[in-house]
């Protein structure tokens, strides 16, 4: 097998604002105030804060439109401001060419949406799991940015194999003998230090197959199930990359594990599209 990435890899250092703020985070005694002051120093994560909490989304039946930071975290809570920052990380860490399908500003839309649904059906199956899974639907790709960003001709090669072929990312990997983007992603993050489960979640996003599964714990296995269950829907909703296929097909055992319903499905879906437009970066 192939590896783009020596062994050792570490991702650049994770954004400083970032970083404090995520582990501001995990704490949920985290104190709105000190969240402001540390965010008050990143003008871009600022104004994207802002921006959502002065939507129509956060502001109808809550007030009048807001500049101070500490009332916007408030009002947006800590689940959206958790998907503004990664993205900013994300968006600040990889810089590469668009390579055929595969655009930058289309993949930080599909990260992000993925995410948001990702974090939809965790409040209403794994309410305790709610930051791990959205994190892992905001960088369960990673491994396709760091390669397009640091071997963008091999990449583009990869991009090309999928739109002659007609096939995935997962399944081009499989053909040309490389190392899977998700395995990538999961090395790849260390330096970021991501909690294990959540690099587990990005290890498997990929793995349908429960037979290849069936070593991980239950709970576990139910956050891979709804983060493969995001992507799927967001490539089938338009937020993937252009003339790129990829089985969009959602397998009514899979729903019935989860213990969803199609209408269940389509409201989350619905919330989702909804939010995906107030919380882009402007």
């Amino acid at each position: 097998m192939k590896m783009f990435l020596p062994a050792d890899f570490k991702l650049p250092a994770m954004p400083q604002v970032a970083r404090e703020c995520l582990v501001y985070l995990y704490n949920p005694n985290a104190d709105t105030g000190v969240l402001a002051k540390s965010l008050s120093r990143d003008i871009a994560i600022s104004a994207s804060i802002l921006k959502l909490a002065n939507s129509s989304l956060f502001l109808l039946g809550r007030g009048s439109p807001t500049s101070d930071l500490k009332t916007a975290i408030s009002r947006i809570g800590h689940d959206n401001l958790r998907q503004i920052m990664v993205l900013q990380a994300l968006e600040s860490t990889f810089v590469f060419k668009d390579s055929l399908s595969f655009e930058f500003n289309s993949f930080i839309r599909h990260c992000s949406f993925v995410s948001l649904l990702c974090s939809n059906f965790a409040k209403k199956i794994a309410p305790d799991f709610v930051s791990e899974v959205q994190m892992a639907g905001l960088m369960h790709d990673v491994g396709l940015a760091l390669t397009a960003s640091l071997f963008n001709e091999n990449f583009t090669q990869m991009a090309k194999h999928c739109l002659e072929n007609q096939i995935d990312f997962a399944t081009t990997e499989s053909q040309m003998g490389l190392e899977p983007h998700s395995k990538l992603g999961f090395r790849a993050l260390d330096s970021w230090e991501i909690p294990e489960k959540v690099k587990t979640l990005i290890a498997f996003h990929d793995t349908r197959n429960m037979d290849l599964r069936k070593e991980l714990p239950v709970e576990t296995n139910k956050l891979i199930d709804i983060l493969i269950l995001s992507d799927i829907l967001a490539h089938s909703y338009g937020f993937g990359f252009k003339d790129y296929k990829r089985d969009t097909k959602i397998e009514m055992s899979m729903l019935k594990r989860m213990e969803l319903t199609p209408d269940t499905v389509k409201e989350v879906v619905k919330n989702a599209l909804e939010t995906e437009s107030a919380i882009q970066p402007s």
